[in-house]
C-alpha cells in the first residue's frame, strides 16, 4: 500500500518567442486557480504548482500555451506568434508641457488588423512601422 499527498513545488523556467528571444510580462496562471505570476525582463518566472496541474501562458500577439506540471521543476516555453489575435492596436503618444498651458496636445492613432496583416512582418511591433505617425521602433 502506498499513500501520496498532493504537494506544491516550485516551478521555474524561461518564456521565449518564436525566435528564441525572452518575453517579459507573460502571464502564467495555474489553470482553475487564482495562482499566477508574470515573467520578468529576461523572460524568467517562478510559480508554485502541484504535479498534474496545468500552467497556462498568455501574451498579447502570441498563441496561448499550456504545459502540465510533471516531475521536473523546470518548464521552458516557446510561444508562437498569433497575428489573428490582434484586432486593432491603439497608439497613444504623450508629451510634456507647461502645466499652465491652455491647451494640451495629444494624438491617438488606430491601426486596424487588416492593415497589420497586409504586409508580412516578424512581429506586431514591426507591423506598426509606417502605420502610425511619429512611431519609432528600435531593437535593443
Amino acid at each position: 500500500m502506498q499513500l501520496s499527498f498532493a504537494q506544491e513545488k516550485t516551478i521555474s523556467g524561461t518564456v521565449t518567442d518564436q525566435d528564441g528571444l525572452p518575453l517579459p510580462g507573460v502571464n502564467i496562471l495555474v489553470q482553475g486557480t487564482t495562482t499566477g505570476t508574470q515573467s520578468d525582463f529576461d523572460g524568467e518566472y517562478t510559480i508554485m504548482a502541484e504535479v498534474g496541474q496545468v500552467l497556462v501562458f498568455s501574451y498579447i500577439g502570441q498563441k496561448n500555451a499550456s504545459m502540465t506540471v510533471g516531475a521536473s521543476n523546470t518548464i521552458n516555453v516557446q510561444m508562437q506568434e498569433d497575428a489573428q489575435a490582434l484586432e486593432e492596436v491603439v497608439v497613444t503618444a504623450f508629451g510634456t508641457g507647461d502645466r499652465n498651458a491652455k491647451a494640451t496636445v495629444y494624438a491617438n492613432q488606430t491601426v486596424k488588423s487588416e492593415d497589420l496583416l497586409s504586409v508580412p512582418n516578424k512581429n506586431a511591433l514591426e507591423a506598426l512601422r509606417g502605420k502610425a505617425a511619429g512611431v519609432n521602433l528600435s531593437t535593443a
